[in-house]
């Protein structure tokens, strides 16, 4: 069914299908669906070698990952938290000479308990200019800014910590 409503009546966090947003060139774009294959729970070692630098920071509301021993751990944690998840929707903000920024929409079922939730993020991707490889990544949760107190920080760098010792990343893909 589509809508007949002008475009600036459309809810944001669904935009019809094929409308994402501001048009990204290829390797931007393939940047993109790789990220959405990790927040899917589907990490995999060539997306890490491909866009992200060894010394790039990851940063949610519950954790700052520092380095890829770090923030692989937190991809590579994604499906035993998450068994399944599905991008529902996303759109282009941002896609400036070093940044992008876009809007997705998430439905992640719970391991264990099964529980679906739909999560809206900003997801916002500083790249390095030289190689558009990802130097920072934040996931803010309903667009919201990270906190900065100093309990909340100090909690979500030993998240970021701590997770590398009870999950193991692959040293290589395995070729069934």
């Amino acid at each position: 069914m589509t809508s007949n409503a002008p475009a600036s009546t459309a809810p944001t966090t669904a935009p019809a299908a094929g409308e994402h947003g501001l048009v990204l060139d290829e390797r931007r774009a393939q940047l993109v669906k790789n990220v959405q294959d990790l927040f899917s729970s589907k990490p995999r070692l060539d997306i890490f070698e491909q866009d992200w630098k060894k010394d790039a920071v990851f940063e949610d509301p519950i954790c700052i990952a520092k380095g890829d021993k770090e923030y692989m751990a937190q991809w590579y944690g994604m499906p035993k938290a998450f068994p399944q998840s599905e991008t529902l929707s996303w759109k282009v903000l941002k896609n400036e000479p070093g940044l992008i920024e876009y809007e997705q929409v998430q439905k992640y079922t719970v391991a264990g308990i099964h529980t679906v939730k739909e999560m809206k993020s900003l997801v916002h991707i500083e790249l390095d200019p030289t190689d558009n490889k990802i130097t920072r990544f934040e996931d803010r949760w309903n667009g919201k800014e990270m906190k900065s107190g100093w309990l909340g920080l100090k909690l979500r760098s030993f998240n970021g910590r701590f997770m590398p010792s009870l999950i193991s990343v692959p040293k290589s893909e395995s070729k069934l």
